[in-house]
Parts: structure tokens; sequence; C-alpha cells
């Protein structure tokens, strides 16, 4: 069996801002795909499966519906997720679909186009193959939280986490993480 730590890969923060500035010339609605996937650790059948009765751009809000067992839950949004949705949404193809996001012929977009807009972008950037499909969004936002010294619970809750052990794998990646909470217990007076 192989070591997760081992295999784990994630784009550096300045890899994914070249991969978000690329895919914004590309295409508003790549850019607010790949954005909302990554703020919310969302997978490419996740996003693909945003509807818009999932968004609330007043209080907002959006609905994470998970797959594979993991937990739907309301996030909030930022304002360049709004902005970026509402641009989207000024283009969006019209349609009956309650998908968000939608083809140029107006059927939803599938996680295989997905998969193969993602993998476009990271071979122009020049990424590795292993960080070209679009499931290294959530193991990065997972690993930056992890290196921002963010806690355990909010990492869990904001990637949907049912098991905290899935969680824990971003934080034994992260030694940042470790030395930070040391730190930090030590100038509290929790060790001395």
């Amino acid at each position: 069996m192989t070591d997760r730590k081992q295999t784990l890969h994630f784009l550096t923060q300045n890899e994914l801002k070249a991969l978000l500035n690329k895919a914004k010339q590309q295409s508003v609605r790549d850019y607010a795909m790949i954005l909302l996937a990554y703020r919310h650790g969302l997978r490419a059948s996740e996003v693909c499966n945003i509807t818009i009765g999932n968004l609330d751009l007043d209080a907002q809000n959006i609905r994470c519906e998970r797959g594979k067992g993991s937990i739907s839950n309301w996030q909030q949004l930022g304002k360049d997720e709004i902005a970026a949705v509402k641009a989207w949404l000024r283009k969006r193809p019209k349609s009956d679909s309650p998908h968000l996001f939608l083809s140029r012929k107006g059927s939803p977009v599938s996680r295989s186009q997905f998969f193969r807009m993602f993998r476009g972008l990271g071979k122009d950037l020049g990424l590795p193959e292993e960080k070209c499909h679009p499931h290294i969004l959530k193991h990065s936002l997972g690993t930056h939280l992890a290196n921002g010294g963010v806690p355990v619970q909010v990492i869990q809750q904001r990637l949907g986490h049912r098991n905290l052990q899935n969680t824990m794998v971003y934080l034994t990646i992260s030694s940042a993480y470790v030395d930070r909470a040391f730190e930090s217990a030590v100038s509290n007076g929790v060790v001395v």
C-alpha cells in the first residue's frame, strides 16, 4: 500500500493563481467553475451538479451538495465568487435546465467536459501531469488551509468530510501546521 503522504499532490498558491488567471482569460464559466471548486473543496461532479437553487446570492451562500458519503452544507461565498457567478449568469445560455454551468448548447457541463477543460488549462500552464485533474483543487484547498494553521474542524467542515481521518491527511503533509500549533501552545502557556 502506498503512503498517501507521498502521493497527495496540490497546487502551490502561485500555480493556483496562474490557473485562475488563465481560466478567467479563457471563459467566465470556466473561471467560475474552478473558483467555486477550489474555494469549497468540490469534486468535478459536485461542481457540475450545482443548480441555480443551490445559490442564494442575496445571502451570499452556496449549498455544497456532496457525494461519496460527504456532508452537504451551506457555505459563504466570497465577493469574487459572487462577481464570477454573476458574470457567468449574464452569459449563461437560456435554458430550462436547473444546472448553473451549461455548455454552449445549453446542456449541463459534464464531469468529463470539466476534466478536459481543466486538463487543457493545466497543460497550457505547463503543470505536471499529476496536477492536471480537477480533484487537485480539493487537495489544494485542504493543504492551503492546513498550511495556514486553520483548525482541523474548520478544514473538515469546508471540505465536507464526514470522517475526520479524511481531513487529517492534510495535516500530515503540513509540518508548518504542526510547528505553528506548537509555537502557539508555548506562547499561550499551554506547554511549559
